[in-house]
């Protein structure tokens, strides 16, 4: 993975026992947000949240028997890891026990209820689903060929999860002392190790990719045509083209591709242009439109632009434009959380 800056970070605290102050303080973190009392039993919370380029980290402790109903989010997934005590989180039908040993993964687009019966301390994430999906396509070095799809159980008994479980442990102690997020870098590194655990504890459907040993290196005309790739990308370039200029035929080119980058050379193209664009347009005079942006790097029908931007990112690149403009601090890091296909890849 690439170096990320961690540079700035929103932090929230509340604590306290009224439950309508509790709704009210958690509606900041995201519109439509409900807690509800289940009983008639003194309720406590304690809340402490950092959250950085659309990822939220909430360390949470609670004593009392409440529910909290978390709307659907069109691209946000949520990831609860218990410390102590119970839960349940009820999605559509199934309820999944959020328990000692087992963490619980919401995918977007699912109301969710969650009900605690305390006392009970749990670290929760909630993240862009594209956030998952670029750090898959790093460890692959390709694009995905298909949505993501995860298991709901996380075993956090063994394993990458038990490793999940105490990093959680670690930073719920760090955020609930409010010193963590003093040291963004420190917190940042944190942040990134748990991503890269949950990737490895938690199935999803590219989980034997993962862990296929790549014995085969990688041929040198897909090096070489990469290479190429890059030091032109800023023209129009064609599949005989790059074939030509790493002297093998074209279907060999696509064979090597499929095999060892799972898509074709052009898509592959597309989407390191598409990196180029993000990083120019986290960068560019706001008075810069994204069309020139767009042509400039050899998307010629901005509509069609403009789709592909979306489904590689979560958002429209005038949507890009506009966060930048509107917060100056988060020019040079928007794109960092995006990785850039590795120009040469290890033999």
């Amino acid at each position: 993975m690439p170096d990320v800056s961690w540079n700035t970070f929103d932090h929230l605290s509340f604590a306290g026992a009224d439950l309508q102050e509790f709704s009210t303080s958690l509606s900041r973190l995201h519109s439509g947000i409900q807690v509800r009392s289940e009983s008639q039993r003194n309720t406590k919370y304690q809340v402490n949240m950092v959250r950085t380029r659309g990822i939220s980290v909430i360390a949470s402790r609670y004593d009392g028997d409440f529910s909290i109903h978390f709307p659907a989010s069109i691209d946000t997934a949520m990831v609860l890891i218990p410390l102590t005590g119970s839960a349940m989180v009820a999605v559509a039908d199934r309820n999944l026990p959020s328990i000692q040993n087992k963490g619980v993964f919401v995918d977007r687009l699912s109301d969710n209820r969650l009900r605690i019966a305390g006392p009970r301390t749990h670290l929760c994430l909630r993240l862009p689903h594209f956030e998952l999906t670029r750090r898959i396509e790093a460890r692959l070095n390709a694009s995905l060929r298909e949505r993501l799809q995860f298991a709901t159980e996380i075993d956090l008994s063994q394993g990458p999860g038990l490793d999940l479980a105490r990093l959680a442990m670690a930073m719920h102690h760090g955020l609930a002392g409010e010193t963590l997020h003093k040291s963004p870098a420190a917190l940042g590194h944190v942040l990134g190790a748990m991503l890269e655990l949950l990737l490895d504890a938690l199935p999803h459907n590219y989980s034997q990719e993962f862990s296929r040993d790549r014995e085969a290196p990688v041929p040198w005309h897909v090096k070489r045509a990469i290479h190429y790739m890059h030091g032109n990308i800023s023209r129009a370039m064609t599949l005989k083209e790059i074939a030509e200029a790493c002297g093998v035929s074209a279907r060999t080119l696509q064979d090597g591709f499929r095999k060892f980058r799972m898509t074709t050379p052009m898509a592959y193209l597309e989407h390191l242009r598409l990196d180029v664009v993000r990083q120019e347009l986290s960068s560019t005079d706001p008075e810069q439109s994204v069309r020139v942006i767009a042509q400039k790097w050899g998307f010629a029908h901005v509509g069609r632009f403009s789709g592909q931007y979306r489904k590689r990112f979560g958002e429209l690149p005038s949507q890009t434009l506009r966060r930048i403009v509107e917060n100056p601090a988060d020019v040079g890091t928007a794109d960092s959380g995006r990785s850039r296909p590795r120009a040469l890849a290890k033999g």
